[in-house]
Protein backbone atom coordinates (compact mmCIF):
# COMPACT_ATOMS: atom_id res chain seq x y z
CA UNK A 1 0.00 0.00 0.00
CA UNK A 2 1.47 3.38 -1.00
CA UNK A 3 0.52 4.96 2.34
CA UNK A 4 2.24 2.16 4.28
CA UNK A 5 -0.67 1.73 6.71
CA UNK A 6 -2.01 -1.59 7.97
CA UNK A 7 -5.51 -1.52 9.46
CA UNK A 8 -6.13 -4.27 12.02
CA UNK A 9 -9.44 -6.09 12.48
CA UNK A 10 -10.13 -4.14 15.70
CA UNK A 11 -9.64 -0.79 13.96
CA UNK A 12 -6.12 -0.14 15.22
CA UNK A 13 -3.61 1.01 12.63
CA UNK A 14 0.08 0.28 12.08
CA UNK A 15 2.07 3.04 10.36
CA UNK A 16 5.40 2.40 8.65
CA UNK A 17 7.49 5.52 8.09
CA UNK A 18 11.03 6.86 8.03
CA UNK A 19 12.32 9.33 10.61
CA UNK A 20 13.64 11.77 7.99
CA UNK A 21 10.19 13.34 7.68
CA UNK A 22 8.88 12.69 11.16
CA UNK A 23 7.27 16.13 11.62
CA UNK A 24 4.34 15.18 9.41
CA UNK A 25 3.43 12.50 11.97
CA UNK A 26 3.58 14.78 15.00
CA UNK A 27 0.08 15.04 16.46
CA UNK A 28 -0.87 11.47 15.60
CA UNK A 29 -2.21 9.56 18.59
CA UNK A 30 0.43 6.84 18.71
CA UNK A 31 0.34 4.32 21.53
CA UNK A 32 3.54 2.39 20.79
CA UNK A 33 6.54 2.98 18.51
CA UNK A 34 9.12 0.44 17.32
CA UNK A 35 12.32 1.93 15.90
CA UNK A 36 14.25 -0.31 13.52
CA UNK A 37 17.92 0.45 12.81
CA UNK A 38 17.71 3.27 15.31
CA UNK A 39 21.37 4.17 14.78
CA UNK A 40 20.38 5.46 11.32
CA UNK A 41 17.24 7.26 12.52
CA UNK A 42 16.87 10.91 13.44
CA UNK A 43 17.10 11.07 17.27
CA UNK A 44 15.11 14.33 17.29
CA UNK A 45 12.03 12.31 16.35
CA UNK A 46 12.12 10.52 19.72
CA UNK A 47 11.56 13.73 21.65
CA UNK A 48 8.85 14.81 19.21
CA UNK A 49 6.84 11.64 19.85
CA UNK A 50 7.62 11.26 23.55
CA UNK A 51 4.67 13.34 24.89
CA UNK A 52 2.04 11.27 23.07
CA UNK A 53 3.63 8.00 24.20
CA UNK A 54 3.68 9.24 27.80
CA UNK A 55 0.08 10.41 27.57
CA UNK A 56 -1.08 7.03 26.21
CA UNK A 57 1.01 5.04 28.71
CA UNK A 58 2.65 3.34 25.75
CA UNK A 59 6.19 2.22 25.00
CA UNK A 60 9.02 2.76 22.57
CA UNK A 61 11.25 -0.10 21.45
CA UNK A 62 14.67 0.61 19.97
CA UNK A 63 16.32 -1.95 17.69
CA UNK A 64 19.59 -1.36 15.92
CA UNK A 65 23.13 -2.27 15.00
CA UNK A 66 26.00 -1.34 17.36
CA UNK A 67 28.17 1.55 16.22
CA UNK A 68 30.46 3.71 18.31
CA UNK A 69 29.75 7.41 19.00
CA UNK A 70 26.12 7.14 18.01
CA UNK A 71 22.88 8.20 19.68
CA UNK A 72 21.93 4.49 19.80
CA UNK A 73 25.10 3.76 21.81
CA UNK A 74 24.35 6.66 24.15
CA UNK A 75 20.82 5.35 24.70
CA UNK A 76 22.16 1.84 25.36
CA UNK A 77 24.72 3.07 27.91
CA UNK A 78 22.22 5.36 29.63
CA UNK A 79 19.78 2.52 30.37
CA UNK A 80 22.00 -0.57 30.51
CA UNK A 81 21.57 -0.78 34.31
CA UNK A 82 18.12 0.79 34.50
CA UNK A 83 15.66 -1.74 35.99
CA UNK A 84 12.72 0.03 34.33
CA UNK A 85 14.19 -0.76 30.88
CA UNK A 86 14.83 -4.07 29.15
CA UNK A 87 18.24 -3.78 27.50
CA UNK A 88 20.11 -6.58 25.76
CA UNK A 89 22.85 -7.06 23.18
CA UNK A 90 23.01 -10.73 22.23
CA UNK A 91 25.74 -12.16 20.04
CA UNK A 92 25.39 -15.23 17.83
CA UNK A 93 26.89 -17.24 20.71
CA UNK A 94 23.84 -16.40 22.80
CA UNK A 95 21.09 -16.70 20.19
CA UNK A 96 19.25 -20.03 19.85
CA UNK A 97 16.13 -21.33 18.15
CA UNK A 98 13.22 -23.03 19.90
CA UNK A 99 15.12 -26.34 19.82
CA UNK A 100 18.18 -24.94 21.62
CA UNK A 101 20.32 -24.90 18.47
CA UNK A 102 22.56 -22.03 17.43
CA UNK A 103 20.84 -19.98 14.74
CA UNK A 104 24.15 -18.84 13.26
CA UNK A 105 27.10 -21.15 13.78
CA UNK A 106 30.86 -20.69 13.58
CA UNK A 107 30.77 -22.53 10.26
CA UNK A 108 28.36 -19.89 8.98
CA UNK A 109 30.79 -17.15 10.05
CA UNK A 110 33.70 -18.87 8.35
CA UNK A 111 31.62 -19.11 5.20
CA UNK A 112 30.98 -15.36 5.43
CA UNK A 113 34.73 -14.72 5.73
CA UNK A 114 35.51 -16.89 2.72
CA UNK A 115 32.83 -15.02 0.78
CA UNK A 116 34.70 -11.77 1.49
CA UNK A 117 32.71 -10.24 4.32
CA UNK A 118 35.00 -7.71 6.09
CA UNK A 119 35.99 -8.61 9.64
CA UNK A 120 34.70 -5.30 11.02
CA UNK A 121 31.29 -6.02 9.51
CA UNK A 122 31.30 -9.52 11.04
CA UNK A 123 32.08 -8.09 14.48
CA UNK A 124 29.38 -5.47 14.09
CA UNK A 125 26.58 -7.59 12.65
CA UNK A 126 27.14 -10.92 14.41
CA UNK A 127 28.96 -10.11 17.64
CA UNK A 128 27.32 -6.79 18.56
CA UNK A 129 30.64 -4.96 18.79
CA UNK A 130 30.40 -1.25 19.53
CA UNK A 131 34.08 -0.81 18.65
CA UNK A 132 34.10 -2.36 15.19
CA UNK A 133 35.01 0.08 12.44
CA UNK A 134 32.34 1.20 10.02
CA UNK A 135 32.94 -0.21 6.56
CA UNK A 136 34.85 2.31 4.46
CA UNK A 137 35.41 4.70 7.40
CA UNK A 138 38.39 6.98 6.72
CA UNK A 139 39.57 7.45 10.31
CA UNK A 140 38.69 4.13 11.95
CA UNK A 141 42.31 3.06 12.55
CA UNK A 142 43.28 6.50 13.78
CA UNK A 143 40.39 6.68 16.25
CA UNK A 144 41.03 3.14 17.52
CA UNK A 145 44.69 3.98 18.07
CA UNK A 146 43.82 7.24 19.81
CA UNK A 147 41.55 5.44 22.25
CA UNK A 148 44.18 2.73 22.93
CA UNK A 149 46.75 5.43 23.67
CA UNK A 150 44.41 7.33 25.98
CA UNK A 151 44.12 10.33 23.66
CA UNK A 152 40.33 10.33 23.93
CA UNK A 153 39.32 11.21 27.46
CA UNK A 154 39.40 14.14 29.87
CA UNK A 155 41.29 17.03 28.28
CA UNK A 156 39.55 20.26 29.32
CA UNK A 157 40.53 23.76 28.25
CA UNK A 158 43.76 25.25 29.62
CA UNK A 159 43.42 29.04 29.74
CA UNK A 160 47.20 29.43 29.57
CA UNK A 161 47.08 28.61 25.85
CA UNK A 162 45.17 30.34 23.03
CA UNK A 163 42.17 28.67 21.45
CA UNK A 164 42.16 28.08 17.69
CA UNK A 165 39.09 27.26 15.65
CA UNK A 166 38.50 25.55 12.31
CA UNK A 167 35.22 25.67 10.42
CA UNK A 168 33.05 24.17 7.76
CA UNK A 169 30.47 26.73 6.65
CA UNK A 170 26.87 26.06 5.79
CA UNK A 171 23.42 27.58 6.02
CA UNK A 172 20.91 25.07 4.77
CA UNK A 173 23.60 22.53 5.70
CA UNK A 174 25.30 22.57 9.08
CA UNK A 175 28.10 24.90 10.09
CA UNK A 176 30.64 22.95 12.14
CA UNK A 177 33.39 24.31 14.41
CA UNK A 178 36.25 22.57 16.20
CA UNK A 179 37.96 24.41 19.09
CA UNK A 180 41.51 23.33 19.87
CA UNK A 181 44.71 24.32 21.63
CA UNK A 182 48.39 23.83 20.91
CA UNK A 183 49.90 22.76 24.21
CA UNK A 184 53.51 22.91 25.32
CA UNK A 185 54.12 19.23 24.50
CA UNK A 186 53.51 19.88 20.80
CA UNK A 187 50.15 18.12 20.71
CA UNK A 188 46.84 19.56 19.60
CA UNK A 189 43.98 19.20 22.07
CA UNK A 190 40.47 19.31 20.63
CA UNK A 191 38.64 20.89 23.55
CA UNK A 192 35.18 21.46 22.05
CA UNK A 193 32.94 20.91 19.04
CA UNK A 194 29.85 22.83 17.96
CA UNK A 195 27.46 22.71 15.02
CA UNK A 196 24.23 24.38 14.03
CA UNK A 197 22.28 25.18 10.89
CA UNK A 198 20.24 27.99 9.36
CA UNK A 199 22.01 30.53 11.56
CA UNK A 200 23.57 33.84 10.45
CA UNK A 201 27.21 34.69 11.08
CA UNK A 202 26.12 36.84 14.02
CA UNK A 203 25.04 33.67 15.85
CA UNK A 204 28.55 32.21 15.66
CA UNK A 205 30.17 35.53 16.59
CA UNK A 206 28.06 35.56 19.75
CA UNK A 207 29.02 31.91 20.40
CA UNK A 208 32.73 32.81 20.30
CA UNK A 209 32.19 35.75 22.66
CA UNK A 210 30.17 33.61 25.08
CA UNK A 211 32.84 30.92 25.24
CA UNK A 212 35.57 33.51 25.70
CA UNK A 213 33.68 35.08 28.61
CA UNK A 214 32.91 31.71 30.17
CA UNK A 215 36.47 30.36 30.10
CA UNK A 216 38.48 33.57 30.11
CA UNK A 217 40.46 32.36 27.12
CA UNK A 218 41.99 34.23 24.20
CA UNK A 219 41.68 33.22 20.55
CA UNK A 220 44.40 32.43 18.08
CA UNK A 221 43.69 31.87 14.40
CA UNK A 222 40.22 31.15 13.03
CA UNK A 223 40.57 28.96 9.92
CA UNK A 224 37.77 28.87 7.35
CA UNK A 225 37.39 26.97 4.06
CA UNK A 226 37.80 28.65 0.69
CA UNK A 227 34.08 29.16 0.13
CA UNK A 228 34.04 31.88 2.80
CA UNK A 229 35.25 34.19 0.02
CA UNK A 230 32.10 33.67 -2.08
CA UNK A 231 29.81 36.69 -2.20
CA UNK A 232 26.19 36.14 -1.26
CA UNK A 233 23.69 37.56 -3.73
CA UNK A 234 21.33 38.99 -1.11
CA UNK A 235 23.91 40.53 1.23
CA UNK A 236 26.30 41.52 -1.56
CA UNK A 237 29.19 40.60 0.72
CA UNK A 238 31.25 37.51 1.28
CA UNK A 239 30.84 35.69 4.56
CA UNK A 240 34.43 36.63 5.29
CA UNK A 241 33.45 40.33 5.10
CA UNK A 242 30.39 39.72 7.26
CA UNK A 243 32.52 37.93 9.84
CA UNK A 244 35.10 40.73 9.86
CA UNK A 245 32.37 43.27 10.64
CA UNK A 246 31.38 41.07 13.59
CA UNK A 247 34.95 40.88 14.88
CA UNK A 248 35.95 37.44 13.51
CA UNK A 249 39.16 37.64 11.50
CA UNK A 250 39.29 34.48 9.40
CA UNK A 251 42.27 33.05 7.62
CA UNK A 252 41.19 31.28 4.45
CA UNK A 253 42.41 27.75 3.78
CA UNK A 254 42.73 26.70 0.14
CA UNK A 255 40.82 23.60 -0.90
CA UNK A 256 42.96 20.50 -1.50
CA UNK A 257 43.48 19.53 -5.15
CA UNK A 258 41.62 16.28 -4.38
CA UNK A 259 39.44 15.39 -1.42
CA UNK A 260 41.57 12.37 -0.54
CA UNK A 261 44.58 14.68 -0.12
CA UNK A 262 42.75 16.55 2.63
CA UNK A 263 41.82 13.25 4.27
CA UNK A 264 45.47 12.14 4.18
CA UNK A 265 46.42 15.45 5.78
CA UNK A 266 44.07 14.74 8.73
CA UNK A 267 45.45 11.20 9.02
CA UNK A 268 48.97 12.62 9.10
CA UNK A 269 48.04 14.97 11.95
CA UNK A 270 45.96 12.45 13.93
CA UNK A 271 48.78 11.01 16.11
CA UNK A 272 49.17 14.50 17.60
CA UNK A 273 45.48 14.92 18.40
CA UNK A 274 43.78 14.49 21.75
CA UNK A 275 40.03 14.84 22.27
CA UNK A 276 38.06 16.00 25.29
CA UNK A 277 35.43 13.30 24.98
CA UNK A 278 32.59 14.99 26.87
CA UNK A 279 32.50 18.17 24.78
CA UNK A 280 33.62 16.57 21.50
CA UNK A 281 31.24 13.60 21.54
CA UNK A 282 29.26 14.74 18.50
CA UNK A 283 32.41 15.58 16.57
CA UNK A 284 33.90 12.18 17.38
CA UNK A 285 30.68 10.55 16.22
CA UNK A 286 31.03 12.35 12.88
CA UNK A 287 34.67 11.34 12.50
CA UNK A 288 33.68 7.73 13.20
CA UNK A 289 30.93 7.79 10.56
CA UNK A 290 32.86 9.73 7.90
CA UNK A 291 33.34 7.19 5.17
CA UNK A 292 33.56 6.42 1.51
CA UNK A 293 30.34 5.56 -0.26
CA UNK A 294 30.18 1.86 -1.09
CA UNK A 295 28.68 0.72 -4.38
CA UNK A 296 27.20 -2.66 -3.55
CA UNK A 297 26.38 -3.39 -7.18
CA UNK A 298 29.98 -2.98 -8.38
CA UNK A 299 31.58 -3.94 -5.02
CA UNK A 300 33.80 -0.85 -5.01
CA UNK A 301 34.27 2.20 -2.81
CA UNK A 302 33.64 5.64 -4.25
CA UNK A 303 36.54 8.07 -4.62
CA UNK A 304 34.40 10.65 -2.82
CA UNK A 305 33.13 10.61 0.79
CA UNK A 306 29.53 9.68 1.44
CA UNK A 307 27.45 12.83 1.82
CA UNK A 308 25.73 12.61 5.21
CA UNK A 309 25.57 14.35 8.58
CA UNK A 310 29.20 13.37 9.31
CA UNK A 311 30.56 15.41 6.40
CA UNK A 312 30.54 18.83 8.04
CA UNK A 313 32.40 17.89 11.21
CA UNK A 314 34.99 15.96 9.20
CA UNK A 315 35.43 18.82 6.73
CA UNK A 316 35.89 21.30 9.58
CA UNK A 317 38.71 19.17 10.99
CA UNK A 318 40.21 18.96 7.50
CA UNK A 319 40.18 22.77 7.32
CA UNK A 320 42.08 22.87 10.60
CA UNK A 321 44.61 20.25 9.55
CA UNK A 322 45.35 21.98 6.24
CA UNK A 323 45.55 25.38 7.90
CA UNK A 324 47.74 24.24 10.76
CA UNK A 325 50.21 22.35 8.61
CA UNK A 326 50.43 25.26 6.16
CA UNK A 327 51.14 27.67 9.03
CA UNK A 328 53.73 25.24 10.40
CA UNK A 329 55.48 25.13 7.02
CA UNK A 330 55.45 28.94 6.77
CA UNK A 331 56.88 29.27 10.29
CA UNK A 332 59.68 26.82 9.51
CA UNK A 333 60.45 28.63 6.25
CA UNK A 334 60.61 31.96 8.12
CA UNK A 335 63.00 30.46 10.65
CA UNK A 336 65.21 29.18 7.84
CA UNK A 337 65.39 32.68 6.37
CA UNK A 338 66.25 34.14 9.79
CA UNK A 339 69.05 31.61 10.25
CA UNK A 340 70.30 32.26 6.72
CA UNK A 341 70.40 36.04 7.32
CA UNK A 342 72.09 35.57 10.69
CA UNK A 343 74.96 33.52 9.23
CA UNK A 344 75.02 35.21 5.83
CA UNK A 345 74.11 32.05 3.97
CA UNK A 346 71.40 31.12 1.50
CA UNK A 347 68.82 28.38 1.74
CA UNK A 348 68.05 28.12 -1.98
Amino acid sequence: HSEQIITMINGSKLYVSGSDNYKRLVGMNFCDIVWDEFQDSNPAAVDAFRPMITRNKGFQEFLGTPRAYNHFKELFDAHADDPSWFVTNLTIDQTYDEFGQRIITEDDIEAERRAGMPEELILQEYYGSWDAAIRGAYYSKQLTQARKEGRIGNFPIDVNYPVFTCWDLGFDDSTAIWFFQHRGDGGLVMIDYYENREQPMAHYAELLRAKQQKFGCRYGTHWAPHDIEVRELIAGKSRRDQARELGIMFRTVAAPSRKIHGIHCVRHLFPRLRFNETTCRLGLKHLTEYRSDFNEKDDVYSLQPKRNSATHGADALQTGALGWLKAFEETNLKRQFEIANLYGTHIW
